[in-house]
């Protein structure tokens, strides 16, 4: 006798409440998300921040097109996005803030490192449908409208690749590329399965999701694609009998020109296959943020929490402006971006924080000074 196991879950017709969610999300035009952008306190990336708007401006018209007006999306106008760019440059914060905050669609995060192929100890690519299934209230239709973002995404790099990691002379193992091809039908298909239960449990059939709409945005560094590019253009052969790699790479948004982005070979070359490359239609890189940038993210958003915080426990925390250029130039010489801006104030602040919060007394200010090159505070 034969089983039968059962199928996947057919596609559920939208509810009128993803209707209405989706008719209550604000149409704005790009420009005007650009403008919101700054207002949530992002800084710097002129032009990815313009590619992103247009990003989130298409994703809205795509899904308001289906939910609203009954019109199926055209072929070939789905999203697929790779940003590339240094740590701490604002790739996954620009992504937070257009579709969690502007737009307010179910969004996932989620770290590449965590997956591997199918059968081995790790997630499974799968499951990124069902964090986004989770993030809209396990609604497969609104989950259809969200948006899904791997971060470090150049670590699913394969230990085939020819390039070196800039300063680590190492490369990906092996459970990448069972990750890569995982990701291939999720990127090009109308529909796909996805375990309801993140796969705990053989007891629920597979669901299914419509991804017509789906925008998958894939984040990394990619150090070293600028050289492998390079090399690739100057028909040098990578790997024996190449000179090695400076020890301190320049940064990929310095070196590569979107011209060699368009390679494949230098992302075949980097550990990646090219059908997978072949499936994002749009590349957008990152620049490392410069002084400039890093001070007025450090004004804007860093210390004005850290103020909130202070004034709420009736202290008054004031930083000189010799301490403001100390922190942005040890973030620019650590090349941590603005990730670096904060580890830099954490430690002593929270110092000051242990010696002084729930206390309550008089009105008092904080004062942090730099002094013989290290910064001091002082309870004024």
């Amino acid at each position: 006798m034969s089983i039968v196991h059962p199928g996947p879950e057919p596609l559920p017709d939208p509810s009128d409440d993803v209707r209405a969610r989706v008719a209550a999300i604000e149409v704005l035009s790009p420009r005007e998300i650009d403008e919101r952008l700054t207002g949530l306190g992002y800084r710097g990336q002129a032009e990815a921040r313009r590619a992103a708007s247009v990003l989130a401006y298409r994703h809205l018209r795509r899904i308001r097109r289906l939910y609203l007006e009954g019109l199926p999306p055209e072929p070939g106008t789905r999203e697929n996005c790779l940003f590339l760019g240094p740590t701490g440059s604002g790739k996954t914060f620009l992504v937070e803030l257009l579709f969690r905050e502007i737009l307010a669609v179910p969004t996932v995060l989620a770290d590449a490192t965590q997956f591997s192929e199918t059968g081995y100890v790790g997630d499974d690519v799968s499951t990124l449908l069902s964090r986004l299934y989770e993030a809209a209230d396990q609604d497969a239709s609104w989950a259809a409208c969200g948006v899904v973002c791997m971060d470090e995404f150049d670590k699913l790099a394969t230990s085939r690749s020819d390039s070196r990691f800039a300063g680590q002379q190492t490369t990906k193992d092996v459970s990448g590329f069972g990750v890569q091809r995982g990701l291939l039908h999720m990127l090009s298909a109308p529909s796909a399965d996805f375990p309801p239960d993140f796969g705990f449990t053989s007891r629920l059939r597979p669901a299914t999701m419509d991804l017509s709409c789906l925008t998958f945005i894939a984040c990394g560094a990619f150090s070293g694609l600028g050289a492998t590019a390079d090399g690739l253009a100057r028909g040098e052969h990578l790997g024996f009998g190449r000179e090695p790699l400076p020890a301190r790479a320049e940064s990929i948004a310095s070196r590569v020109t979107e011209e060699q982005l368009e390679q494949t070979t230098a992302f075949a070359r980097y550990g990646f296959i090219p059908e997978l490359i072949g499936r994002f239609n749009r590349l957008v890189s990152f620049a490392p943020l410069d002084a400039a940038t890093l001070g007025d993210i450090l004004q804007q958003n860093v210390l004005r929490a850290y103020e909130r915080e202070f004034e709420q426990e009736g202290l008054r925390l004031r930083v000189e402006p010799q301490v403001r250029d100390f922190v942005v130039a040890r973030a620019l010489k650590r090349e941590t971006g603005a990730r670096g801006l904060r580890t830099t104030l954490a430690p002593l602040l929270e110092r000051a924080a242990y010696e002084h919060f729930g206390q309550r007394d008089t009105a008092a200010t904080l004062r942090l000074t730099l002094q013989a090159g290290e910064v001091q505070a002082r309870l004024e």
